[in-house]
């Protein structure tokens, strides 16, 4: 099985309802009604994981809304045809396992 194989099943252990997609033909992870905790809030959303380089970041993190008093520098990108946001926050590299990856993207908004 490969790195992108293995670690899609990782994920979709954690969140069966996820969905290994392509953008630029490199694999993207679609997070459909994904639950999480921003502040003291509960919140759930899509989320959109792209573990490589991407608008200047190493790996990157989408939000389907933006949250407010969360995060920062906001910006919205369209990636697999569909409008995103994501806050500014580096320095999570490609190389980590995309469970850990994930955990460390959603640090900029707890």
């Amino acid at each position: 099985m490969s790195d992108a194989a293995n670690n899609f099943a990782s994920i979709a252990a954690m969140h069966p309802e996820a969905v290994l997609l392509k953008e630029g033909g490199q694999p993207v992870i679609l997070l459909p009604a994904f639950r999480f905790m921003a502040g003291d809030q509960p919140h759930v959303m899509d989320l959109l994981l792209v573990p490589f380089a991407h608008s200047g970041y190493i790996t990157r993190l989408f939000f389907e809304r933006k949250i407010e008093d969360r995060g920062a520098n906001w910006n919205q990108h369209r990636v697999v045809e569909r409008n995103w946001w994501a806050p500014s926050w580096n320095h999570v590299p490609e190389a980590m396992p995309w469970t850990k990856m994930l955990s460390a993207h959603l640090r900029a908004v707890t």
